[in-house]
């Protein structure tokens, strides 16, 4: 097969089915819609070509070049593209499922509203890349090499992102499913507007991290570092930070309700009007914290330490104040007597019964 005849038969939309392509030289030129199903190309050099809206399924793909090529609106489906090289500089709505890109590199490239589904992507270059809008569903990541990488919008789920390398990424309105980041070092990242709901973070380092209205609902950051770090208007509702290290944490109008604190150490913190009603926070530290108009409500900050905190109307009602420690309690609101009337008038008041038929 020459080149002119490969490029007559996907103008004419034919399918090239069970073809060995390896010893084709392609020259520059257009041949985008192409569909390759179970074709071999490995070690092929694609790149330059026009390859926009093409199809390839269960092909071999291994240790192709791409580099430069047009690749928006293609689709790899079942393909081994281990060792390829698909530097193509931008692509829109390209979408892999079920590839193996073992070692693979895409780095430096633009990548728009594409997605990765269930691929292997260990040892994966994406470096230095811009993501938005896409995402990675249920890929293997061993190893996948982030560094640097821009996202803006995109989903990961169910990844196990541990091993992954994410030096210098910046991340904003990245969502997280069911995702293991676990001992991970994000120190001084921006990841503003990202949410983590349910995902494992223990023991990740989040020093100087900026994590302004990100979410981290129900996620496990048991032993986690948040020195420092600034995550206003942020969510840890129902959060498990156990021992973890948040001195100096700058979370003014933050969520905790429900958040497990106990043991951690918060000393120095900013909680100006953040919510911690239903807390664990036995054993904390907010020693020199700033919780003007924070609200403890039915809290339990037994033995915690709240020695030279700032208060200012900061609400303890019912809370569990038990060997707590304090150098003063001036400006704080033990008990807020209206809702404790309403609370007795509703303990008191009879439960409606069934209306007769």
């Amino acid at each position: 097969m020459t080149p002119e005849t490969l490029r007559a038969r996907i103008k004419g939309g034919e399918p090239l089915v069970d073809l060995d392509l390896r010893a084709l030289r392609l020259p520059p030129g257009d041949y985008a819609g192409g569909i390759f199903m179970r074709c071999n190309l490995s070690g092929m050099d694609l790149s330059g070509l026009d390859l926009r809206d093409s199809r390839y399924i269960q092909c071999a793909l291994a240790g192709t070049r791409w580099d430069g090529a047009q690749l928006d609106l293609s689709l790899f489906e079942g393909c081994d593209l281990s060792r390829a090289s698909v530097r193509v500089g931008a692509a829109e709505a390209m979408s892999w499922s079920d590839c193996n890109a073992t070692g693979a590199t895409l780095a430096g490239t633009v990548l728009e509203n594409c997605h990765f589904l269930r691929c292997i992507l260990e040892e994966t270059s994406f470096a230095e890349c811009a993501l938005s809008q896409g995402g990675f569903s249920e890929c293997r990541l061993a190893g996948v090499d982030w560094r640097g990488t821009r996202q803006k919008g995109t989903l990961v789920f169910r990844a196990d992102l541990r091993a992954a390398r994410l030096d210098g990424i910046d991340w904003e309105g990245v969502i997280c499913v069911e995702t293991d980041l676990s001992g991970q070092v994000l120190n001084d990242l921006r990841l503003e507007r990202c949410q983590f709901n349910d995902c494992k973070l223990d023991g990740v380092d989040l020093a100087g991290a900026r994590l302004g209205q990100s979410s981290f609902k129900g996620a496990l950051l048991r032993g986690a570092t948040l020195t420092g770090a600034q995550a206003p208007r942020g969510m840890f509702v129902e959060a498990d930070l156990a021992e973890s290290a948040c001195l100096g944490l700058k979370a003014p109008q933050s969520l905790w309700a429900g958040a497990n604190l106990d043991g951690a150490d918060l000393s120095g913190a900013d909680l100006t009007q953040a919510i911690l009603q239903r807390s664990r926070c036995a054993q904390a530290a907010f020693a020199q914290a700033e919780l003007t108009y924070a609200d403890f409500s039915y809290a339990d900050l037994t033995r915690a330490d709240l020695r030279d905190a700032r208060f200012s109307r900061t609400q303890f009602h019912r809370a569990l104040l038990d060997d707590a420690r304090w150098t003063s309690r001036a400006g704080i609101l033990d008990n807020d007597a209206p809702l404790m009337d309403a609370e007795r008038w509703s303990a008191a008041r009879p439960t409606a019964g069934r209306a007769s038929p």
